[in-house]
């Protein structure tokens, strides 16, 4: 298992206008969880549709801990 080199993060942690320490949480605790699947995983189809579903989830996630989830 490796990590495929040239991958584009699922996140930006530097993307942040809020400066919300929730958003800060959410999208650090994304990476963590995208290097465990990448450095445990080979690359190929499943990988990429985890990667897919984590960034949808951080999408959401941080949707949520900007404006709610009224």
């Amino acid at each position: 298992m490796h990590q495929t080199p040239n991958v584009t993060p699922v996140t930006d942690p530097g993307f942040n206008p809020s400066g919300s320490r929730e958003v800060d949480a959410i999208k650090k605790a994304a990476l963590v969880f995208e290097k465990v699947v990448r450095d445990n995983t080979d690359p190929g189809r499943r990988t990429s549709i985890a990667i897919t579903h984590l960034e949808t989830a951080v999408m959401y996630a941080v949707k949520s801990a900007v404006v709610g989830d009224a």
